[in-house]
């Protein structure tokens, strides 16, 4: 059985999700968009059969299976329970919801339904990370500490492709989901237990623009053992992203895509990554990883569907995260 798939919310994330999806063998049926003129330029482009405004009328559709949820943050955690009610399974952009109480309603309505919500952490699904995830629960490193930066550019109230938006994005719940999520991902494992672990750390000032904390620096310290230091910023107008995981056996730095080992004795070892990019999207070897987690995490998703199980990073599987997010968002 093919597994159709409908999209809610038709922006830029939403373009590589249709791609990734049909790469995965589904069927991408019908889209939702606030309006119907929005849903049909979307589908228009993209090829898709039919156009609906506003989620609702998506989730009525027989020839919808599941549901890919790509709108606004706070918007998240209410459609993944409106999708579950409806009987559609759900992939959900990150973050699964808006506080630990939003996501931990949603993984309740599963237990009670069977319906799967998996969650678009994206990381755990990137070759460097998953090659890394490996090698330390085979016990052969010992993280010590693990840095993450991210910063960029993110003042005016736009998509990356430079789309106006009508919404804030949220450092701590956005980029800071992925950072945390990834920290207690990589040391933990599968599904992470936040009672292992801490989170202190100190959210920016709110801009006086926009309301909202564009600065975020946290420390979480996994158990006894490896600690993690985040940093963030909206207000960077140099763009970094890259990573540092410092083992007793050897350090590993990740920057454009590259993975590099390098031993005690000086030697290193580049861990390269092959991956073609999406037609018509930028091709650095960032964006590439990106793009192919991107693939492999919803090529999960249908796979999951058409198996009847559980998809890896399921709702379920992010509680330990969430929780540590509300506790920085109180911090």
């Amino acid at each position: 059985m093919t597994v159709r798939v409908g999209i809610i919310g038709p922006g830029d994330v939403a373009r590589l999700h249709v791609e990734a999806l049909r790469a995965g063998g589904a069927e991408v049926t019908a889209v939702a968009g606030l309006t119907r003129q929005t849903a049909q330029e979307f589908a228009a482009e993209h090829r898709i059969p039919s156009a609906v405004s506003g989620a609702e009328a998506l989730l009525a559709r027989c020839d919808v299976d599941a549901v890919v949820i790509a709108t606004p943050s706070p918007m998240h955690a209410a459609q993944s329970l409106a999708a579950v009610r409806a009987g559609k399974h759900v992939l959900c952009e990150i973050p699964g919801g808006m506080s630990a109480a939003e996501s931990r309603a949603v993984a309740e309505a599963c237990d009670r339904t069977g319906i799967s919500v998996m969650v678009a952490h994206t990381l755990r699904f990137a070759d460097p990370w998953m090659r890394l995830r490996a090698e330390i629960s085979q016990g052969s490193l010992t993280v010590r500490h693990l840095i993450l930066r991210r910063t960029m550019l993110r003042r005016s109230n736009t998509s990356w492709s430079g789309q106006p938006r009508s919404w804030n994005d949220s450092i701590l719940w956005h980029h800071g989901a992925h950072q945390v999520d990834l920290t207690l991902w990589l040391l933990q494992g599968e599904r992470p237990d936040s009672s292992e672990s801490t989170a202190t750390g100190v959210l920016g000032a709110p801009w006086e623009h926009n309301g909202q904390p564009m600065d975020l620096g946290a420390t979480i310290r996994v158990g006894e053992g490896a600690i993690a230091s985040l940093s963030l910023s909206y207000h960077s107008t140099v763009s970094v992203e890259d990573a540092l995981v410092i083992a007793e056996e050897a350090t590993f730095a990740l920057s454009d895509g590259m993975l590099l080992r390098v031993a005690p004795d000086g030697l290193a070892q580049p861990w390269p990554l092959s991956a073609e990019p999406p037609k018509g999207q930028p091709a650095s070897g960032t964006d590439l990883m990106k793009f192919a987690a991107l693939r492999a995490q919803d090529a999960e998703f249908v796979a999951a569907i058409e198996e009847g199980r559980e998809p890896r990073c399921s709702i379920r599987d992010v509680q330990a995260t969430m929780t540590l997010l509300d506790a920085l968002a109180g911090a």
